[in-house]
């Protein structure tokens, strides 16, 4: 019973050691120009504001499709409200993100690589200014993220949208409002 168990402890060793060299882990910077608002109830005269985001990912195989993949980045959200007939009230957020992702995608030995990904993103708040005045938001943030890109010899291509679980509460009365943003992003990955 013994020998069996060592046997098959061995194989799966083994087998488990080959999906490892053939899988490997990769790591690099990502960024995006991104158009963000607010949606939920209240958010009527909102419009989109040209954001950012800027940082690192990282993915590691499950196999040749399954991948998890990670990202850190600072984010700018936020949205522009019009305020009686001419005026725009800008509403800036600035957050630490960390989603946690995971991507489907086609065997990496192929020239052009197209990948789906999903999960949650976890944010905390850097801070918050509206027109030039600082303001209070909440101090975290949620969101689910679906998104897809192109993959060619590391560099990835990609669009994702990024929709809102928390309210923002930042002193505006009455409104029940939720981060949304629609982002087209640019990433290179090392392997490992």
């Amino acid at each position: 019973m013994r020998q069996r168990f060592a046997i098959l402890t061995a194989v799966a060793l083994l087998a488990g050691s080959a999906v490892a060299a053939q899988a490997q882990a990769a790591f690099g910077v990502i960024g995006g120009v991104s158009q963000a608002t607010f949606t939920g109830g209240g958010s009527q005269g909102i419009t989109w504001r040209t954001t950012f985001l800027a940082g690192a990912v990282g993915v590691m195989p499950l196999g040749e499709t399954f991948s998890i993949r990670s990202e850190l980045h600072f984010a700018t959200k936020g949205a522009r409200a019009r305020v009686g007939r001419t005026a725009d009230n800008a509403l800036e957020l600035a957050y630490l993100e960390l989603p946690l992702l995971v991507q489907v995608g086609t065997g990496s030995g192929d020239l052009l690589s197209p990948h789906l990904y999903g999960g949650m993103s976890f944010a905390v708040l850097l801070g918050c200014t509206r027109e030039q005045v600082d303001c209070d938001a909440d101090d975290f943030d949620s969101s689910l993220v679906v998104g897809g890109e192109v993959e060619v010899f590391g560099a990835g291509l990609g669009v994702r949208y990024e929709a809102g679980l928390s309210t923002v509460k930042a002193d505006l009365e009455g409104l029940e409002i939720v981060n949304g943003v629609l982002s087209v992003t640019l990433r290179y990955l090392v392997r490992r």
